[in-house]
């Protein structure tokens, strides 16, 4: 279509602008800004209707301006991750020192921290469990032995070490991954996690079919202390201190609670569980028990 180039006008911040339109009676859909630092930049305008249009163009309508930069235009400095890069599945962690699985949980969360400032997805609790991520695959050998997450925002450090690093940018989206854990997409992803307190009683399920064929994979259950609050979580403990099936839980301690949080005053804990947790930690009979089990 052809379009008419409308003389160059500037914006306040002193940056030409060239308006292409239909007409030049028309507010011009499209705005091509470019200035002598070579900072090409194109404006799409999106009108929103409030109340019937009349004979003005303008009038009675609310224009918003979206900048959207092309991608080929920004040079952004990539993020130096020499370890992360060669890991394509847990396995390769096998292999890792301490002193490189200290550096590989860095270059994780710098990796969640830009794809959530590029997707706008939340990732603050999977970047929370970046360190228990790579332990539980550091120890265990999935997808032999089964890792259930309580919720599927605790999973994303677990989806890029599985393989999925390529495609996180396509989360949530049409033809995207998922965000959660799906069988589906993955063999690492032994349940399909979602918003908490069933990984127990899906973990203890497993663990009681695997007795049944007389294997010994080991089933390994992640629980938040957000969802240890529901009933179905203690249901599912009850149940597997009764038929005393080899499970193994994880509680993952965010020291976070959904209850307001006190701005003034001591910085103690909110959470009852995690207040009695945390004092039985650092109690004197739980030390000594720590240490002979490190001994």
């Amino acid at each position: 279509m052809d379009m008419a180039t409308a003389p160059a006008t500037h914006c306040s911040f002193g940056i030409p602008i060239h308006s292409h339109a239909a007409s030049s009676s028309s507010f011009p859909n499209r705005l091509d800004c470019s200035s002598s630092s070579h900072f090409p930049l194109h404006l799409e305008l999106s009108t929103i209707s409030i109340f019937p249009r009349s004979s003005s163009p303008l009038k009675g309508s609310m224009d918003r301006v979206c900048a959207r930069p092309d991608i080929d235009d920004f040079y952004w400095e990539k993020i130096s991750t020499p370890i992360l890069d060669t890991i394509e599945n847990p396995i390769c962690l096998k292999n890792l020192s301490l002193k490189e699985l200290k550096q590989l949980a860095g270059e994780l969360r710098l990796e969640l921290s830009s794809i959530m400032s590029s997707t706008q997805i939340p990732l603050s609790a999977s970047i929370a469990a970046v360190e228990l991520t790579i332990a539980m695959h550091h120890v265990f050998h999935a997808p032999v032995d089964k890792i259930l997450w309580d919720v599927g925002e605790q999973t994303y450090a677990h989806k890029i070490l599985t393989g999925r690093r390529s495609l996180m940018y396509t989360m949530r989206q049409k033809n995207g991954i998922s965000g959660f854990t799906s069988r589906f997409e993955s063999e690492y992803d032994a349940f399909g996690a979602g918003h908490g307190c069933n990984s127990i009683s899906a973990g203890l399920g497993m663990a009681v079919a695997r007795d049944m064929k007389g294997r010994r994979e080991r089933i390994v259950t992640v629980i938040s202390n957000l969802t240890t609050m529901a009933g179905q979580v203690y249901e599912a403990m009850s149940n597997a201190g009764y038929l005393d099936s080899n499970l193994v839980v994880v509680l993952n301690d965010s020291r976070h609670s959904l209850l307001p949080k006190v701005d003034e005053g001591p910085k103690t804990s909110i959470n009852a569980l995690s207040s009695t947790l945390s004092k039985l930690q650092s109690s004197k009979p739980f030390r000594r028990f720590r240490e002979a089990a490190k001994a």
